[in-house]
């Protein structure tokens, strides 16, 4: 096995670790002005990729079940996150709902 296919194997095997980082809602970021539907549906999301969120501090992300992010209700998240840049890591597959539960943003 030549050097640079060792080095290709490895690198993809660390894409594999590692994953992937989404920057949730591109260049805008955690903000009402996005459509998460259209960026979500545009993701190919895996197992070891990241969420990245940034937002300004002024606002959140909540972590929900699918019950309360169909509400906008954030009084019971199963996660709750501030400071304006939250990295979250998909540690298994399936859906996740995100939430920001500062009046009015959430709608």
């Amino acid at each position: 096995m030549s050097t640079a296919t060792a080095l290709l194997i490895l690198l993809m095997a660390a894409s594999l670790v590692y994953g992937v980082d989404h920057i949730v809602g591109g260049n805008a970021g955690w903000s009402t002005v996005v459509n998460y539907y259209v960026w979500a549906a545009a993701q190919n999301f895996t197992v070891n990729d990241t969420l990245v969120f940034n937002y300004d501090t002024k606002y959140s992300v909540d972590k929900v079940n699918q019950t309360d992010y169909d509400a906008c209700n954030s009084s019971h998240p199963l996660g709750s996150y501030v400071g304006g840049s939250t990295v979250i890591t998909l540690s298994n597959a399936g859906k996740m709902y995100f939430i920001c539960p500062t009046p009015g943003a959430c709608a």
